[in-house]
Formats: C-alpha cells, sequence, structure tokens
C-alpha cells in the first residue's frame, strides 16, 4: 500500500505517482520547481572528476557546448573547462552536461566553479525506483567530488538557511533526508 500518491495530468493523460514513504512526497512534490543537487566549495579538479565519473556511471550521458574545435559528442571535460573559464572565446559562454540514472535526467550549467550544482525535475520522481536514482546520483556527486552533497529547493544561489532536503556524507557514506 503506498503512502503517497497523486495523479497529474501530463502532454499524454493522467499519470499516477506513488512515493514509498511521507518524507519522499516531500521532497519531491511537484510544485513548479526544480531540485538542485550541490557541492559546495569544490574546485575546478572536483568538477572534473564528476563530469568524469558521470560519464562512467550513469545510464546516459550528452554535452552541449559552443566551442567548434571540440569533440561535438564527447568533448574532454578538462578542455571545456579551459575554454570556459581561461579563454576568451568562453567569456559569456558555458556548456551543458546532462546525465539520466533511471528515469531521471540531472542537468548542469556550469557557472560558478566554486559550486557544483545540478537541478532535476521532481516530477521525473514517480516511484521508488525515482528516488533510488536520486539518492544513488547525490552519492555518486558526493564520492566523485570527495564533498558532501545535498539536495535543496531551486535557487539562483544557494544560502545556509536553505533546508537541506537531502545530503550524502561520502566521508561516513550517510544519506540524510528531512
Amino acid at each position: 500500500m503506498s503512502t503517497c500518491e497523486d495523479v497529474r495530468a501530463d502532454g499524454h493523460g493522467a499519470r499516477g505517482r506513488c512515493l514509498p514513504e511521507p518524507w519522499m512526497c516531500r521532497v519531491f512534490r511537484v510544485d513548479g520547481s526544480l531540485r538542485d543537487v550541490r557541492a559546495l566549495d569544490v574546485t575546478r579538479a572536483e568538477w572534473i572528476a564528476v563530469l568524469e565519473r558521470l560519464r562512467v556511471v550513469a545510464d546516459e550521458t550528452e554535452v552541449e557546448h559552443p566551442y567548434p574545435r571540440f569533440d561535438p559528442v564527447r568533448p574532454a571535460v578538462a578542455e571545456l573547462f579551459r575554454a570556459w573559464a581561461d579563454e576568451p572565446e568562453g567569456e559569456g559562454t558555458s556548456f551543458a552536461f546532462r546525465a539520466r540514472f533511471g528515469a531521471v535526467w540531472f542537468f548542469a550549467l556550469p557557472c560558478d566553479e566554486e559550486e557544483i550544482e545540478f537541478s532535476f525535475r521532481p516530477d521525473d520522481v514517480v516511484d521508488a525506483a525515482g528516488v533510488d536514482a536520486v539518492l544513488r546520483f547525490l552519492a555518486e556527486v558526493a564520492a566523485a567530488s570527495g564533498r558532501r552533497t545535498i539536495l535543496t529547493g531551486e535557487t539562483v544561489r544557494y544560502d545556509t538557511g536553505l533546508p537541506t532536503l537531502v545530503s550524502h556524507d561520502p566521508a561516513t557514506g550517510r544519506t540524510a533526508h528531512i
């Protein structure tokens, strides 16, 4: 028996949603905003390590970039960062990185080297498998960066006063939720 269900209409009709725990219903409530996965106070090397790790462990990844000299499908992550952050051609540009775990897509538009941020749509989390995909993604980002990784509501810039919905600490291997 489910503890949380809602039915929502999408472009193809109604789709049921069933999350097995009440805390999951609060974290993944469909409210029109995205959820953000963050690792704070990181270095460029940690960003690169995360994206390279995601290329290995994700079900699928995609990269879009505006740099014609790089491979259009699988450019080297370190080269993307170098062009974006260090070279005149990268000024005012960025690149997009997406990773799919199960049915959930996580996407990043790097705009700050010191904070890893990925976003995802909470309405993509429709069941326990979707929750597991999010928790696995948090653990992978934490392991690759060596930093505590948190899940928050959508924001432009992280503020320490924001509630952490879920966190994963790579030092202890512990995941905590609200």
